[in-house]
């Protein structure tokens, strides 16, 4: 009995490890978005942005996030999840370095184009 206790314990173990990580990169994301209203005029005076322009960052944030949730959804439920989530971290990773050596609002927008961190989050909503 003891033996077949273990591998639950296992699996258990793993759930709450997964949960634990997809909340902090949750809120992590969370507190990304609300960061950038908070800095609007530095980005805009670093970057030579307008704020229209940063409004307009924004908005394509939120679009590409958008298309980035049925992307993920479909890759998760054709491939291992824990593959998809990897892949996710890592593209999410190379964005955020692209954005840190963005000098400006051009490099910018081009950097967070392809943000991934919805491959990430898609399975916490």
């Amino acid at each position: 009995m003891g033996q077949q206790q273990q591998p639950e314990v296992d699996v258990e173990r793993k759930r709450r490890r997964t949960l634990v990580l997809v909340n902090l990169a949750s809120i992590m994301e969370r507190a990304d978005e609300a960061l950038l209203p908070a800095v609007y005029r530095e980005v805009g005076a670093a970057l030579h942005a307008t704020p229209t322009g940063l409004g307009a960052l924004t908005l394509c944030r939120s679009a590409v996030q958008a298309a980035c949730y049925p992307l993920a959804a479909y890759a998760a439920a054709r491939h291992n999840r824990a593959h998809v989530i990897a892949a996710g971290a890592f593209l999410w990773a190379a964005a955020t370095f692209l954005v840190a050596i963005s000098d400006t609002f051009l490099q910018l927008l081009e950097a967070l184009e392809g943000l991934p961190s919805d491959l990430i989050l898609v399975h916490h909503h």
